[in-house]
């Protein structure tokens, strides 16, 4: 039952944001409110000034990024080169707004423009295990008090995954990027975390990433079951060796992790609770990020206390 009722949670956001999710400038036209009770979006202004809604000191000493989705107490987040506070609102794309920790001009997110496939606020429960959060809790945008990440599919089967990245500098020492991840159940379909040196915004793990390691459901037809879900752990987009792959529980937000420590050049991941085992490797990634067609959320970049883990 409570698999079932975290899936509808996702889904009954994600319909909602699909069957109205307002315009460019955040506002919702009389026609967002449909005949059957479905709640509209309510209409959001976009305040250019005020204090930022962005927390000012990191969730826990050793997060170097973190991100939520929360769309804010007031809906409304920095973006844009000023910080600019703009409409957060399901359905809006998170291009261009300033990651939740460190946000900064430097710091926003890099995905697909407005209009076509690209990656989303959504509203949802909290995922397990994801540290509290000041941009969540809010419920004034219609929707469930915590925020996600969708993108939508167009074409079928799917054959374009959106990217969304962000610039990173990585540390001089070991350190994890990790998200929560769930798949659509549709052919073609999968979430991804990775890391990159490309800039590109569709498909980029699949054809450039360094080292990507993804989800999907092992059989796309069976919409029923949703019990498990296939892991790739892959490197050089689809060039490179297939690293580890197999099979774990579908949880709804299944966790994805690559760490990686310069000093030893070693490479691990992990797919759930399953280790994938540690791999030899150069890695000097310009991006962060994550990619594919479903939801994500607790986007997060951890330096860890010592070798890979």
């Amino acid at each position: 039952m409570k698999k079932r009722s975290a899936v509808a949670s996702i889904l009954l956001s994600s319909l909602l944001a699909a069957c109205g999710g307002g315009s460019a400038d955040g506002s919702a036209t009389s026609s967002d409110a449909g005949s059957d009770g479905r709640a509209s979006i309510l209409k959001v202004l976009t305040p250019t000034t005020g204090p930022s809604p962005l927390p000012t000191t990191a969730p826990a000493p050793d997060i170097l990024v973190r991100e939520s989705f929360g769309m804010g107490p007031n809906s409304v987040r920095p973006a844009g080169g000023k910080g600019d506070l703009r409409a957060a609102y399901a359905n809006a794309t998170i291009a261009g707004f300033w990651v939740e920790w460190p946000g900064s001009k430097t710091m926003s997110w890099l995905s697909p423009p407005e209009t076509g496939q690209s990656w989303r606020f959504c509203g949802t429960n909290p995922s397990p295990g994801e540290l509290p959060s000041q941009l969540q809790g809010d419920e004034s945008n219609g929707f469930l008090n915590a925020g996600c990440a969708f993108s939508q599919f167009i074409d079928l089967p799917v054959t374009q995954h959106p990217t969304a990245l962000l610039p990173f500098t990585p540390p001089a020492t070991a350190y994890s990027v990790s998200i929560s991840a769930w798949p659509v159940a549709v052919e073609g379909a999968y979430v991804a975390v990775g890391l990159t040196s490309s800039s590109v915004l569709m498909s980029n793990f699949e054809t450039v990433g360094d080292v990507w390691l993804s989800l999907r459901r092992p059989n796309a037809a069976d919409t029923a079951g949703f019990y498990t879900l296939t892991y790739e752990l892959r490197v050089n987009g689809r060039t490179g060796p297939l690293l580890a792959t197999g099979q774990i529980a579908d949880v709804t937000w299944n966790k994805l992790l690559i760490s990686y420590d310069p000093v030893t050049q070693t490479m691990s991941a992990s797919a759930g609770d399953v280790l994938l085992g540690q791999f030899p490797m150069r890695l000097a990634p310009k991006y962060a990020g994550f990619e594919g067609v479903g939801f994500a959320d607790n986007f997060v970049i951890r330096k860890l206390a010592s070798a890979v883990q």
